[in-house]
């Protein structure tokens, strides 16, 4: 089945460690203390993850993009504005319970959000999205 079903979130700051891949999976990932990892919130079926593979100079490198929204309410202006600009590192669920982390400690993920007053559903609210460039392709995560 297609689709993201949920995602987690952790700045990038707060992660002790996370290995490199082995042949496409990570297994462990260390937080430091006093981090753990926030769920995602999102309006129904509102989330997409897209990885563009792009060919450069120099070589082939990812553009990771999760999309979102979710309705306007003020504890959401206010999380999303101390989010804004910071660097993070995803773990993304999808409908067939697959996990990937997505974002490295040297290649996080920005966040960004804005308020659209009207949506093509109708609803009040903010679209947001966490991007970055990956050198690869995000990998498995197995616990």
């Amino acid at each position: 089945m297609a689709g993201v079903a949920s995602f987690q979130f952790v700045e990038a700051l707060g992660i002790d460690s996370l290995p490199d891949p082995v042949a496409g999976i990570i297994n462990q990932i260390t937080l430091k203390s006093g981090y753990a990892w926030k769920a995602g919130y999102s309006a129904y079926d509102s989330l997409q993850f897209e990885e563009e593979p792009i060919e450069s100079d120099h070589g082939l490198y990812f553009n990771s993009t999760l999309r979102g929204f979710v309705p306007d309410a003020a504890a959401i202006n206010t999380l999303f504005s101390e989010m804004k600009g910071r660097w993070f590192i995803l773990k993304i669920t999808d409908n067939d319970g697959l996990i990937r982390i997505v974002g490295t400690l040297d290649q996080p993920l920005q966040f960004s959000s804005h308020l659209d007053t009207e949506t093509a559903s109708g609803q009040k609210g903010h679209s947001y999205a966490f991007k970055g460039i990956q050198k690869n392709k995000a990998p498995i995560y197995t616990i």
